[in-house]
């Protein structure tokens, strides 16, 4: 043992008292704070493809516990420093709503989804309930995973991630938005203290700006929910205002709602012809889907209210544009990814025919496309059905074509799938 060893093992404990609180809580985020984000990682499509698009990619802990086994003192500083640093948030959900299929679309980070773990924590500064106003049906439903309950504990920075998963819940289940009652309560850690004597007891942490820190992400996200509930410790303005905010339609200016998809279709198709194709669906992808949410939403009776035929005509025209310009991307990538550009295409084709019948978009209206479009819309649902390569279709892609060529006679795209269609044809 040299002369600079020390003969005894260092202790936390023993550092000066005017030096300690100078470097304890460092000390602390080095030890009980480090979370990093390990995002998920997707291997080739398989028969195991939605057992991995339901996996929530894991917070990757490195992070030592022991120290708050040291002594009572310590414990009480650590857990203080690893509650006010991390900020645990308690997620749960109700069996039947789509919060799995929810989060896993953001791929939101989780600390942990087992039960026992997550419930045996204390050290929540907020839990948020996902829960019905009544009990609803979900046998139609696309996988039932995607509506399996869910407990999981989360990180605050991610908070954002879990709400902008909540707002496309209507695209993972119709009506989801209507019977959602989210249960939101503040500062969960404050009910253990009285029943444990060696609990920090978060003098001054919780106090009115932190509360509107905690709740921004949900204020900034979450909009046009009814059944809205705030709890805990929290003050009683703070939890109205919340409530208000919450419940306050996200759509309300027919004009301006139109505005910002036309904007969206532009902004896709500048990304396009500037060769960032996949920027560009991407962006036509994103404005088609809240458009589905939209029209199913609370806001919109009011939205057609206002802007009557008008809004919904230029607004249905739009929409369908984007669906058409979507399968044309992912017609093109077939060769590359066939599965997705399928999944995509085929997802685009069924919506864009959709929105083409009598009520869609509103009682006593049926949108009408030019021929151009129709001939578009028949040309490139004939290529799917070519490409998707199954010979009970055959002469359905044949007749698709043949519709195209009467609104386009004679167009020469058109009349190059039909010779491909019937070599096709020829080879089966």
């Amino acid at each position: 043992m040299t002369a600079s060893t020390p003969s005894k093992p260092f202790r936390f404990r023993d550092l000066p008292s005017e030096i300690r609180p100078c470097i304890r809580n460092k000390i602390y985020r080095i030890i009980l704070c480090e979370f990093d984000h390990s995002p998920g990682e997707f291997g080739v499509v398989d028969d195991d493809f939605m057992e991995d698009v339901l996996h929530l990619p894991r917070v990757e802990r490195r992070i030592e516990t022991s120290i708050l086994r040291t002594s009572k003192e310590t414990y009480r500083e650590a857990y203080d420093i690893m509650v006010k640093t991390n900020r645990f948030v308690k997620v749960t959900s109700a069996e039947g709503m789509p919060v799995v299929g929810a989060l896993s679309g953001q791929q939101t980070p989780v600390v942990t989804q087992e039960k026992f773990l997550v419930d045996q924590f204390k050290g929540y500064v907020l839990s948020v309930h996902f829960g019905l106003k009544k009990q609803r049906d979900n046998r139609a439903s696309r996988d039932s995973a995607w509506h399996e309950p869910l407990t999981a504990m989360i990180l605050h920075r991610h908070l954002d991630k879990l709400c902008q998963g909540i707002k496309d819940g209507d695209a993972h289940s119709p009506g989801f938005s209507e019977s959602l009652k989210i249960s939101i309560r503040m500062a969960p850690v404050l009910d253990n203290i009285q029943s444990n004597n060696i609990m920090p007891s978060f003098d001054g942490f919780f106090l009115e700006k932190m509360q509107k820190t905690l709740f921004a992400p949900l204020r900034a996200n979450l909009h046009g929910y009814k059944g809205v509930e705030v709890k805990g410790h929290v003050d009683s303005a703070v939890a109205t205002a919340l409530r208000q905010d919450i419940a306050k339609d996200p759509y309300s200016d027919p004009a301006a709602v139109l505005t910002q998809y036309m904007t969206a279709k532009e902004e896709g198709t500048r990304l396009f012809q500037e060769g960032q194709v996949e920027l560009g669906c991407l962006q036509w992808q994103d404005a088609a889907v809240e458009i589905d949410m939209l029209i199913v939403s609370s806001s919109w009776p009011d939205l057609v209210r206002q802007g009557k035929q008008e809004f919904v005509s230029q607004l249905a025209q739009v929409y369908f544009i984007m669906r058409l310009n979507i399968i044309h991307v992912q017609l093109s990538n077939w060769s590359e990814s066939s599965f997705v550009a399928e999944v995509l295409a085929k997802d685009s084709l069924n919506c864009a025919f959709e929105s083409l019948k009598q009520d869609y978009w509103m009682k006593g209206y049926k949108h009408a496309v030019s021929v151009a479009h129709k001939a578009k819309f028949f040309f490139r649902y004939a290529t799917f059905l070519r490409l998707q390569a199954d010979p009970s279709n055959k002469e359905r892609a044949l007749g698709f074509i043949n519709l195209a060529l009467r609104k386009q006679p004679g167009d020469p795209g058109i009349l190059r799938e039909k010779d491909k269609i019937l070599e096709w044809m020829r080879q089966l």
